[in-house]
Formats: C-alpha cells, sequence, structure tokens
C-alpha cells in the first residue's frame, strides 16, 4: 500500500522578491553614499597635493629666492576642496560635530525620529547655502571675475567648490532621509540604518578610549609595583653597618673615680 507524503513537514519553497528597477534604485540614492565616499578619497589627493604645493612654494621662496606667483593661491583652493567637496564624506561616516544631548535620552524608533527631524532641518540649511553660493558661482563666471593676484585665476573655478561640495552634502543627507523613513516603515532593520549607526560609532570610540585608559592605567600600577619591589630588594642586599667597640659608659667612669 502506497503511503501519502506527508505535505505538512515539507518546507515551503522561499519567495523570490522581483529585482529592483533601475528607477528604484535610483530613487533610493544609494549612488549618493558611493559619490561620497568618492569625493572622501579626492579630497585626500588634494591634501596630498596642497602639501607638496606649499613645500614647492617654501623651497622657491627661501631656497632659490624667487617670488611664488601661483603656489599659495593654489594652495587655498585645494583646502577648500578639501573642506566643502569633503564634507559629504565626513556625514556620510558621522565624523561632524553634533549635540546630541536630547537623542540619545531616547532609543528605538523614537530616537530615530529625532534624528530625521534633525536631518530635514540640516538639508534645509544646506539648500540655503546651496542656492546663494550658485549664484555667486553664476556672477562670477557671467562677469569673468578673476583674483586680484599676479597670478588672475578665474575666480568661477574657485567660487565653484563651495556649491558643488553643498549639493554632494545635500545628496548625501536624502540618501540618509530616505534609509530613515525605510527604516521607521520596518523595511530595512534599525541595525542597518545610516543615521541609527552614528551612536554605534560613537559608542564603539568611547568603548576603545575606556579600554585604552584602563591599559594605561593597568600598566602605571604594574611599573609601580615593580618599582617598589625593586626598591625593596635593593634595601636587603644592602649590608648593615658594622658596630665598633663599645665605649665605656657613664657608670664606669664615675667607678675608676
Amino acid at each position: 500500500m502506497d503511503r501519502e507524503p506527508n505535505l505538512g513537514s515539507t518546507p515551503a519553497p522561499p519567495l523570490d522578491r522581483p529585482e529592483p528597477s533601475l528607477l528604484t534604485k535610483a530613487l533610493t540614492f544609494r549612488w549618493a553614499t558611493w559619490l561620497s565616499e568618492l569625493t572622501g578619497y579626492l579630497s585626500g589627493v588634494a591634501l596630498v597635493a596642497a602639501t607638496f604645493v606649499t613645500a614647492h612654494g617654501v623651497f622657491v621662496r627661501y631656497v632659490l629666492r624667487e617670488s611664488t606667483i601661483w603656489q599659495t593661491e593654489t594652495t587655498i583652493y585645494l583646502m577648500m576642496f578639501v573642506t566643502f567637496v569633503g564634507a559629504a564624506y565626513g556625514l556620510k561616516h558621522h565624523a561632524h560635530v553634533g549635540v546630541d544631548l536630547l537623542v540619545e535620552r531616547v532609543d528605538g524608533r523614537a530616537r530615530l525620529a529625532w534624528k530625521l527631524v534633525t536631518s530635514v532641518l540640516c538639508l534645509a540649511v544646506v539648500l540655503v547655502v546651496l542656492w546663494l553660493s550658485f549664484q555667486m558661482w553664476h556672477t562670477a563666471w557671467q562677469g569673468g571675475h578673476r583674483s586680484a593676484t599676479a597670478w588672475r585665476a578665474p575666480l568661477s573655478i574657485a567660487y565653484a567648490i563651495l556649491p558643488i561640495g553643498m549639493l554632494l552634502v545635500a545628496l548625501q543627507l536624502v540618501a540618509m532621509i530616505i534609509e530613515g523613513i525605510q527604516g521607521l516603515r520596518g523595511r530595512i532593520p534599525l541595525s542597518e540604518v545610516s543615521l541609527m549607526r552614528a551612536a554605534t560609532e560613537l559608542a564603539h570610540a568611547q568603548t576603545h578610549i575606556e579600554v585604552v585608559e584602563l591599559a594605561e592605567a593597568k600598566e602605571a600600577a604594574d611599573e609601580a609595583r615593580a618599582d617598589a619591589a625593586r626598591a625593596d630588594a635593593d634595601s636587603e642586599s644592602q649590608p648593615e653597618p658594622e658596630q665598633g667597640p663599645a665605649r665605656p659608659g657613664r657608670a664606669t667612669e664615675r667607678g675608676s673615680d
């Protein structure tokens, strides 16, 4: 007699989720995080270049005794690039200074909601700076403005750094806000939300500092015990002073009298 298969114990096959379309991937702004990571490396290259340009200017001025024309101005523009274009990289890795006195008092979705509100406010400020800096760049580009130095560098290149940097920061903020909204709706775990990882990174940094401080305190205590043991060993190894012949006391002297 044939036995019927036990269908109840057979696990159900996993449901295949459809691959998100290219438009869906673009609307999640995940590409903005990759762009922010790229700007970090570009800022590092600009920082190295600024170092070499500064060294070249020092060599030309103090060794060759010649005047510098483009070195100082180029270094300033490169440092502007590091500051404003690299700001998106710092935002992605939570490297900017922030006051989280109230935010850290709540947990879970309440903390994420607070962080979303602050991110939206930051985005509003960044958009204002982006618009004003764009107007400043457009004026310099239309008027053909140049720097008042011997090099006469076009200011449209230097003024373009600020709106580009603010645009990158705005894109990174939009990506973080969209990801935070998905976390509030339960589509992704809160542990994978970038806004929630800021507290985790801070906690890791504080834990690392505490571990280092404990290790330094333990090392100092070990050194103190070693010094005390060394001092005791030195005191025990020293020979006791020899006593000379006993001098006659007063009683003997009085008796002889």
